[in-house]
């Protein structure tokens, strides 16, 4: 191999390793809640984070005492930007199976989903399991999800789960979203 080539592969290997370490925004979990509602359905749970330098991690596990579909997700997120109001992003209603299995068109829905999904020791499909451990490990946020225009600000996104008109669960994630020194 000549030393041309070999400078040119170092050089390709270099700048992957340092794109990917320069993301677009840094996205911060400070507060990352998950409340039971209905512990005869929910037989066990599990959430925490861990933090690192540029990322925070998601992890945890589910545990379900019956196959369930038909189930809702009620989701919004605000923002709150400094001196300016806070503004909701959006407030949706979704249908859990719909999204597992590709029903819906929306962009930002499928990225979120599918970034998320990557992270679970199963493929997910509807009804979910019963009494199998779905487990969530070191999930984060893909910043590439994001659009550039966002401005730095704190955020709070709230998910209610519903089945049968009953709420299984809630999660409210707390956190600061950036723009990474470049």
């Amino acid at each position: 191999m000549s030393v041309r080539k070999l400078i040119y592969k170092v050089s390709i290997i270099f700048v992957s390793c340092l794109s990917c370490c320069l993301a677009a925004y840094l996205v911060r979990v400070d507060h990352f809640n998950f409340h039971v509602d209905d512990p005869l359905i929910i037989l066990s749970q599990s959430a925490f984070i861990e933090q690192d330098v540029n990322r925070s991690y998601l992890s945890g596990h589910l545990l379900f005492s019956e196959p369930l579909k038909d189930i809702i997700l009620q989701t919004s997120l605000d923002i709150n930007r400094p001196k300016l109001p806070r503004m909701r992003l959006f407030d949706v209603r979704l249908e859990i199976c719909h999204i597992m299995n590709n029903g819906y068109k929306n962009k930002f829905v499928r990225q979120f989903y599918n970034n998320f999904a990557s992270f679970v020791n199963e493929n997910a499909t509807c009804p979910l399991k019963p009494h199998f451990n779905y487990t969530l490990n070191r999930a984060y946020v893909n910043d590439d999800v994001f659009p550039d225009f966002l401005p730095e600000c704190t955020y709070r996104m709230k998910l209610i789960f519903q089945h049968k008109s009953k709420t299984l669960a809630h999660i409210q994630l707390d956190g600061r979203l950036s723009k990474a020194i470049k």
